[in-house]
């Protein structure tokens, strides 16, 4: 197979494993928060461990596990959309680990982290305050957001 379609291919397997950790944090959005906050993460780093063979993505880990547990409910409009900026913020933060990967292109870096942490933020907010879809699409959306970054931020092996 041409190494184009191979490159392909592992693009589209890497979004699968994000839709794996999306439907995980949603999941454990309705009743068995151990999923979102836990299984998740780890389901994430294994994957990128899988793709680059780095055990290093394993940092983004313990601190997945600390941000999914941070509360972003409320009754008031204004502190709703504090406590989500925040929880979007934090989310997308996570992946300042990826500085200690093997192959660190500091502006790929940069240019996909910034951008992971507006979109974190961002999305997390709309969907959260303003609820233009149901709540089971947002937890997805939400999730896939916060993941699918990240994983595209980690050098695959035969990039190293």
């Amino acid at each position: 197979m041409n190494s184009e379609y191979k490159l392909q291919f592992k693009a589209f397997y890497k979004l699968l494993w994000v839709c794996g950790f999306a439907l995980l944090y949603a999941l454990g959005g309705i009743e068995m928060k151990w999923l979102r906050r836990f299984v998740a993460p780890a389901v994430l780093t294994s994957g990128m461990f899988i793709f680059s063979r780095d055990w290093r993505v394993f940092l983004q880990a313990p601190f997945l596990m600390a941000t999914l547990s941070l509360g972003y409910g409320a009754d008031s409009f204004w502190i709703k959309i504090s406590k989500r900026v925040i929880y979007g913020f934090a989310n997308g933060f996570t992946a300042i680990t990826h500085l200690f990967d093997k192959k660190f292109n500091k502006r790929d870096f940069w240019i996909l982290f910034n951008l992971n942490l507006l979109l974190c933020t961002i999305v997390t907010v709309v969907m959260g305050v303003f609820n233009p879809v149901i709540a089971r699409a947002e937890e997805l959306i939400i999730g896939f957001t916060i993941s699918f970054l990240s994983i595209f931020i980690v050098k695959d092996k035969e990039q190293l």
